[in-house]
């Protein structure tokens, strides 16, 4: 099968890269939304903003989602060689090591957000017919990246499964009514800090060397709904998973 690439989603021109003599710096977005939950007494955490109170919003929030095994990533080679690299580097003092398991269990890449809550069971339904109508819908793994949003948080690149309209999650997507997006991400590491000159440059060159990994590639058979009152779903709960029959 093939799978969409970096110039047919959002990854191609999106890619974080920093010129010499440039720091790594935390953008506002992460400050707001991730910051205060990593790393809450530093100095430039966003503390309010919007509907943000440290980290954390009021209204539930919901969204659809794919489901990555956390244990199956730390089964495979390059996950290995990626973490080594991440403990072996400068700034491993700078990475949430601790938040790494509080997040295994609802480990996912997000297809779309902004759901209400009123569209759950009716989207939950059109899901499980979306599961079972072939033909077999298949996804890639790939390797880091780092964007212009949310700087200081590193993503495993998800590709979804090439399809006559597109791609099986834009596919999936115009079916339930819901936005076109082209970033499909599962959110991994985070920093706790800013990174320095030696440090950024070692980001830098990780970044590069793992962005064309490729993890495994397997077939689509569950997808969650999921709500959360924060970014990094710490608060997060699944609300329906539907499976595809065995």
């Amino acid at each position: 099968m093939l799978f969409a690439d970096d110039n047919l989603l959002g990854y191609g021109n999106a890619y974080r890269t920093f010129s010499d003599g440039e720091w790594l710096i935390l953008d506002a977005n992460y400050r707001r939304a991730h910051l205060p939950l990593v790393n809450p007494w530093h100095s430039d955490v966003i503390a309010v903003d919007e509907d943000y109170r440290d980290g954390r919003y009021e209204a539930t929030r919901y969204s659809l989602v794919l489901p990555v095994s956390d244990k199956r990533l730390r089964q495979t080679p390059p996950f290995s060689a990626i973490e080594q690299a991440l403990m072996n580097a400068s700034f491993s003092g700078k990475v949430a090591w601790d938040l790494l398991d509080k997040r295994k269990n609802l480990l996912h890449a997000t297809i779309s957000s902004g759901l209400g809550q009123n569209e759950i069971e009716s989207l939950s339904s059109m899901l499980k017919v979306f599961m079972m109508t072939k033909p077999v819908k298949k996804y890639r793994l790939g390797g880091l990246f780092m964007g212009p949003v949310n700087t200081g948080r590193l993503y495993f690149k998800v590709y979804p499964g090439i399809c006559d309209d597109g791609h099986v999650f834009g596919e999936l997507q115009s079916l339930l009514g819901l936005k076109k997006t082209q970033f499909f991400l599962v959110g991994y590491y985070n920093l706790t800090d800013h990174l320095n000159l030696r440090e950024t440059q070692e980001m830098a060159d990780i970044l590069k060397r793992f962005r064309h990994e490729i993890l495994w590639e397997e077939e689509i058979r569950e997808l969650w709904l999921l709500s959360t009152h924060d970014d990094l779903v710490l608060s997060g709960k699944r609300v329906h998973k539907i499976s595809k029959p065995l």
